[in-house]
């Protein structure tokens, strides 16, 4: 390290994932900034080296993680093991570098105790909860609010805010929850989940005269709140209406639900509609959404998916392509019908007339584009998000 890089403020991002579009972003902004930016994160296989570089960022990646894990006990014991490699390693880390700022995202809330050395040192910490655990884990297990693992929950979130310094999250509503049980209004932001622009640039419309097919395209995670079954239910009803229909399901082609889903499919005689593909790095999902027709969200509603707003969504407004988006309580916040085609959460009836209305109204198609833009203009990164975002690393570091 030479004597100009001990002058700049050094930052290190924390997460039991992959590295994605939402890492890239921030530690991005961070190194227009003027910091150095370090990055702890997941591998996908063990083949892969474990220290990388991205524009300009040092990846660490300390641990694989191939797919989700079919058992609890094996996912806990996955996520003590990074913890404690996290841990040692941002430790030993801080100690040579003295990080200015470390943001540690969740799940789960007290991954932030790894940066318990640092703390100590001087570091700022900021705590992203991308997924408020406590409902998240509602849903998962089918428990009720008074259970004895969710009070837990509630009290790792509070100490967990109360060690940041500073807490973001990606919905107003997810902001107020954690107001009014765990984090003063004061230490806490919203910032969306909206892509960057350099790798998320609007894409020509696909030409009609020369496309043979409508596509239809999802990608993202096959949690079982991401609604993927309800997709798949309402293909039957839509290649009734449009025979040259193909829906393309981007994402990991190992685990459970994954399983389930193809099988899903074939038992509906689907399987030449409905194409499974592996999951692509962010930055090369803009090329494989380029013949999208529709992008579809079919989120589920009820307890945790009913205030997240799915991230692919703002992904397919920034490329231009329209969606075809569940009306849960938090889409309905950000978006409306002017945007986006709203259908009933779990419907797959209503999905599939919402699908073949698009399909025969491509004008209709353009001016939902036409009016996201406007939306993606006032809430896209460059232009809001990531002023709030620097804003508060500033302001915790200068």
């Amino acid at each position: 390290m030479d004597i100009n890089d001990r002058k700049k403020r050094n930052a290190c991002f924390i997460y039991y994932q992959r590295y994605n579009s939402l890492i890239y972003r921030e530690a991005n902004a961070l190194l227009e900034e003027g910091f150095n930016v370090d990055i702890i994160c997941l591998r996908r296989t063990r083949k892969d080296k474990v220290f990388q570089r991205f524009s300009n960022q040092h990846l660490f990646l300390l641990q694989a993680r191939e797919s989700a894990e079919r058992h609890t006990i094996c996912y806990f014991l996955w996520l003590l093991l990074f913890f404690i490699k996290a841990s040692i390693f941002v430790s030993f880390m801080t100690i040579l570098k003295r990080y200015s700022l470390v943001h540690v995202t969740a799940p789960p809330d007290i991954m932030v105790f790894s940066a318990l050395v640092p703390k100590l040192l001087g570091s700022k910490i900021i705590l992203d909860i991308h997924d408020i655990g406590p409902e998240l884990y509602i849903r998962k297990l089918n428990v009720k609010d008074d259970r004895l693992v969710i009070n837990l929950l509630k009290y790792f979130e509070r100490i967990s805010t109360q060690f940041a310094d500073y807490v973001i999250t990606v919905t107003e509503h997810w902001k107020n929850r954690l107001v009014s049980r765990s984090v003063s209004s004061e230490k806490c932001a919203v910032i969306l989940n909206v892509p960057s622009e350099e790798i998320f640039k609007p894409l020509r419309s696909v030409s009609r005269k020369k496309i043979q097919t409508f596509d239809l395209y999802y990608h993202g995670s096959m949690e079982e709140h991401f609604g993927v079954d309800t997709m798949i239910k309402a293909m039957p009803k839509i290649r009734k209406q449009i025979p040259t229909v193909n829906l393309h399901i981007y994402s990991n082609k190992k685990g459970r639900l994954s399983e389930l889903f193809k099988f899903q499919a074939k038992a509906l005689n689907l399987d030449k509609s409905i194409k499974f593909h592996e999951r692509v790095p962010f930055y090369d999902l803009p090329k494989v959404l380029r013949n999208a027709h529709i992008g579809i969200v079919p989120t589920k509603g009820s307890v945790f998916s009913d205030e997240a707003v799915s991230m692919k969504s703002f992904e397919y407004l920034a490329l231009g392509i329209p969606i075809v988006i569940s009306r849960t309580k938090a889409h309905e916040f950000y978006y409306h019908d002017s945007m986006v085609k709203f259908f009933e959460p779990e419907n797959s009836n209503d999905l599939a007339m919402a699908v073949v209305q698009l399909y025969r109204d491509p004008h209709k198609r353009e001016r939902l584009v036409g009016n996201s833009k406007a939306f993606m203009r006032k809430y896209g990164w460059k232009n809001h998000s990531k002023k709030i975002y620097t804003d508060i690393a500033n302001r915790l570091t200068l």
